[in-house]
């Protein structure tokens, strides 16, 4: 048997990846807006991103978010990659906004609580107007306010740059909730995928999709 090596994308580990991907001279003193790390859909073609981990379809990639939610996604340099050291004042600042805004907006996240009749908590369905709230899933943080309802491993399912379902990784019922992930998924203004993610301690990674024609 071939082993076959954990290709998750760590929490903890996502912003020095990007750290050592994306070089800071994508920044420019006159940008507007808050930076992000957003998750996209891979029909956006931002110009610098990573695909999650066994994902086809879920972008993650840096950009500038406006007032009114308006995305600027942020572009590479054309002069080619600078140093590695030279990449750390830039990026650390960066870096440094986009985990404090996370913590902050997760703080504020008010899911729905969707139970059986016997009062079981089946999903949680977070939905705001933030473009950042999915990306809300790479944060330690995420992990450990819904594991004390669904267990220490997870299902995410992000249809939506505002929008999360979550579920348990036993005795879910992402079955019910397939048609409305799709349907979010086709109706969102800011549309990511249709695909799951398993989230743990190890990381996040895909593991399937709601609609079987992908």
């Amino acid at each position: 048997m071939m082993c076959v090596k954990d290709q998750r994308l760590s929490p903890l580990l996502a912003g020095l990846l990007l750290f050592m991907l994306f070089p800071p001279a994508c920044l420019h003193a006159g940008d507007a807006g808050t930076p992000a790390l957003l998750l996209g859909g891979s029909f956006e073609h931002p110009p610098v991103h990573r695909f999650l981990p066994g994902s086809k379809r879920t972008l993650l990639f840096p950009a500038m978010v406006g007032k009114h939610g308006e995305v600027t996604p942020l572009h590479s340099p054309p002069g080619g990659w600078p140093s590695f050291l030279s990449l750390f004042p830039n990026w650390g600042g960066f870096l440094k906004q986009t985990r404090e805004r996370s913590t902050l907006l997760l703080a504020t996240l008010n899911p729905l609580l969707i139970r059986d009749r016997r009062q079981v908590i089946q999903m949680a369905i977070i939905t705001t107007e933030d473009p950042a709230t999915a990306s809300c899933i790479l944060t330690p943080g995420f992990l450990q306010r819904f594991s004390a309802l669904f267990g220490p491993e997870l299902i995410v399912s992000i249809p939506a740059r505002n929008k999360i379902y979550v579920f348990p990784k036993l005795a879910n019922r992402i079955g019910d909730a397939r048609e409305m992930i799709r349907d979010d998924y086709l109706i969102s203004p800011m549309p990511v995928s249709t695909e799951l993610f398993e989230l743990s301690k190890k990381g996040i990674r895909a593991i399937g999709d709601c609609d079987p024609t992908h």
